[in-house]
């Protein structure tokens, strides 16, 4: 018994091991049957035919919508918020006030440069009095002195009386030249106050806070009794009705984006278009250039500021070009592309050059329109060879 199972064992391992092989021959001669001939029946491809026309080329970027003027509102001096006058969302035109800060201290300041004016010019007022009688007295004296000079001359009056009538119309003059040297340095005074008293009063704007032009109140930030001070922003305001596209432009788009080139996006589905109007003078941080586009005449209609929007920019366009589906174009293993063109039937590889591509449309060289070229097949391109039979899907 033990003999025949050490023989009966090795040759059942050999009839297991002819049978496996018998059946794995079968299988492959199934799957070559199966399998399409050259001058079988034709695979199934969707062609299209190459076409003429134009083509733009474009760069597509992401742009943020943002108000064409927008101004973070800060007082010039530290002070007690006094008054809020606006809320978040609410409309505004240029110079409506904003918020009040606590402007006490200032407004007595002012009275206090306003009352010293008053006593400088009532002042005036005396000292000038003092001319006009001065200058009566002078006159009076001139006139006596002359008198007496007169008199002296002819005998008739002692030469010390013609001198102290003389004196004394000098001391009158003095005192006229001092009263009017008077009015001059109250005068000056006055001109000093004044300009203290503006200096003042524009110190007292700087209390009311004042809407720079027309728009929306995007932003509050602060409520009575908050501290204000020149480094906070206290309200934000901008425009609704003129909006911008701003967007990054990498430094290696820089030689081919620029400013007054055009510009196409989509709101709600509908197309609009509009150049680029600025391009910043520098890179950031980020080694890229601040690109804006200024929406006008109702271009940004059904944006609002801080959506995202795609953009693209038209570099160029490409005239009369031999146009064929993007997902005709096949790699080859060197780099180059080529598409398969339909001849009478048959599968026939030709070597193009691809121009630009916008889309699911490409411009290329080396075929010329007319021309069917496949467009997808059922079963892959790995499964396509050169002059292979097919059946042409429209």
């Amino acid at each position: 018994m033990r003999r025949f199972v050490r023989l009966g064992l090795p040759m059942l391992a050999l009839v297991a091991l002819i049978i496996g092989a018998f059946l794995l021959v079968q299988n492959k001669r199934q799957e070559l049957a199966n399998a399409p001939k050259y001058g079988g029946d034709p695979r199934p491809v969707t062609v299209t035919e190459a076409e003429k026309g134009d083509l733009r080329l474009t760069r597509d970027y992401l742009a943020v919508v943002e108000p064409d003027k927008e101004a973070d509102v800060a007082p010039r001096v530290q002070a007690e918020v006094e008054e809020v006058c606006v809320d978040e969302g609410d409309a505004v035109s240029q110079g409506d006030v904003l918020l009040r800060l606590d402007s006490a201290e200032t407004r007595h300041r002012l009275q206090e440069v306003k009352a010293r004016i008053s006593e400088a010019r009532a002042e005036l007022s005396g000292n000038r009095a003092t001319i006009r009688a001065l200058e009566e007295s002078w006159r009076f004296w001139q006139a006596e002195r002359e008198r007496a000079r007169s008199l002296a001359d002819k005998g008739s009056l002692s030469p010390s009386e013609a001198e102290n009538t003389a004196q004394k119309a000098a001391e009158v003059r003095g005192n006229l030249e001092s009263a009017r040297e008077k009015s001059k340095a109250i005068q000056s005074r006055i001109r000093s106050l004044e300009q203290q008293k503006e200096a003042v009063e524009s110190q007292l704007g700087y209390y009311t806070l004042k809407s720079p032009f027309s728009g929306v109140v995007a932003e509050r930030r602060v409520d009575p009794g908050d501290m204000a001070s020149p480094s906070r922003t206290l309200v934000r305001v901008q425009t609704t009705d003129r909006l911008k596209l701003a967007f990054d432009v990498p430094q290696k788009d820089l030689s081919r984006v620029s400013q007054g080139q055009n510009a196409t996006f989509s709101v709600d589905g509908h197309k609009r278009s509009a150049p680029i109007s600025l391009m910043h003078p520098s890179l950031n941080k980020a080694r890229m250039m601040r690109a804006e586009v200024r929406l006008r005449n109702g271009a940004g209609q059904g944006l609002e500021p801080g959506a995202y929007v795609p953009l693209s920019v038209v570099l160029d366009t490409l005239r009369d070009a031999t146009l064929v589906p993007r997902s005709s174009l096949i790699p080859s293993p060197e780099g180059q592309k080529h598409v398969f063109a339909v001849e009478q039937g048959r599968l026939e590889p030709r070597a193009v050059e691809v121009l630009g591509s916008n889309g699911d449309r490409a411009a290329v060289s080396g075929i010329d329109p007319g021309v069917s070229v496949v467009e997808n097949t059922f079963l892959g391109w790995a499964r396509l060879s050169s002059g292979e039979k097919v059946e042409a899907v429209r």
